[in-house]
């Protein structure tokens, strides 16, 4: 299918969020040799990012260049971005499904009267349609839908790879420099919170505790599993709910969507809230005394036992490993 697909980049402190790059992988499966445009709002500190965005499935990379758009919010960028999408006249939008891409997204799409599609996880191509499938309902169903028309999309947060940099350049950079005026209201300074949120998104390796880990013994257990690993520590909201940790670093629904390489889940049920967090990891291992806990369902391989005596076996089988 020949269209043109405009793709708004997002950053995350001062960097290119990883969702913008998933977009781009997405807008492939739309559009195999239409023209993918991807904008980026910043000042001349995101140059660097642009420069960046054209080793990437892209034709063109439009940066929009303001000093006063270094930190921009929804109600500075909805102006710009829709006089941006009337004169590029795209078949699709794409943006990512983050608590900002969801708030711009539905701007736009009352702004510009182009109906939305969110949370996206699949997309297909007929002869003059699109057939995206989505979750709804905390993925408890999934939603099929035909699109016949031009449209926004908002891509569910790792339901595609992010690594997919091209050895050479393919796109083209144009810079424009539009006329801002002064916000509203602007940010003044960023806080990092005290407790330190785990990293999660783009970790390669979690070992993530549940409820069945049962005290804060439990949860050391699993922290210690994730550092010798070199990976990182997740917890699921029974976990929380025990007090054996805050939610920082809490993975599923009311969580961070993750897609590691592997995926240990000890003491997790496998509950539906969780699962729609991991669906993308590549190994999922299961750590759990319930052999009937849906979370076997959902795993390549699974481990029945009590997770205080699964999991110092396993750091004694690592250690061991180390030292030969």
């Amino acid at each position: 299918m020949k269209k043109r697909i405009v793709i708004i980049a997002e950053k995350r402190q001062d960097k290119l969020h990883s969702v913008t790059l998933e977009c781009m992988e997405a807008a492939t499966k739309i559009s195999s040799d239409g023209e993918i445009v991807v904008l980026l709002v910043g000042d001349d500190d995101d140059e660097s990012i642009a420069d960046d965005l054209m080793y990437y499935h892209c034709d063109r990379v439009v940066f929009m260049k303001n000093s006063k758009l270094s930190r921009p919010n929804v109600h500075t960028l909805l102006p710009l971005i829709k006089q941006f999408i009337e004169a590029e006249q795209p078949y699709a939008v794409l943006l990512g499904q983050t608590d900002f891409g969801k708030t711009l997204a539905a701007c736009l799409s009352e702004s510009l009267k182009l109906p939305l599609v969110s949370n996206i996880v699949e997309i297909k191509t007929g002869p003059d349609s699109l057939f995206v499938t989505r979750q709804i309902l905390s993925g408890n169903i999934i939603n099929k839908v035909q699109i016949n028309n031009h449209c926004i999309l908002s891509i569910k947060q790792k339901a595609w790879k992010a690594d997919n940099r091209l050895e050479e350049k393919k796109g083209i950079k144009e810079i424009q420099s539009p006329i801002v005026n002064n916000p509203d209201f602007s940010l003044v300074r960023l806080e990092k919170k005290s407790s330190g949120k785990e990293e999660l998104a783009n970790a390669n390796i979690i070992a993530a505790a549940g409820r069945g880990v049962g005290n804060e013994s439990g949860y050391l257990l699993v922290k210690q599993l994730a550092e010798t690993l070199g990976g990182k520590v997740g917890v699921s909201r029974g976990a929380v709910e025990l007090g054996v940790c805050d939610a920082s670093n809490q993975i599923g629904q009311t969580g961070e969507t993750v897609a590691p390489k592997i995926y240990i889940a000890c003491g997790i049920s496998g509950a539906i809230q969780h699962l729609v967090g991991i669906t993308s990891a590549d190994i999922i291992i299961a750590i759990n005394k319930d052999e009937e806990a849906p979370i076997f369902q959902a795993s390549d391989y699974g481990i029945v036992g009590n997770v205080f005596d699964v999991l110092p076996l396993l750091e004694k089988g690592l250690r061991s490993q180390d030292s030969q």
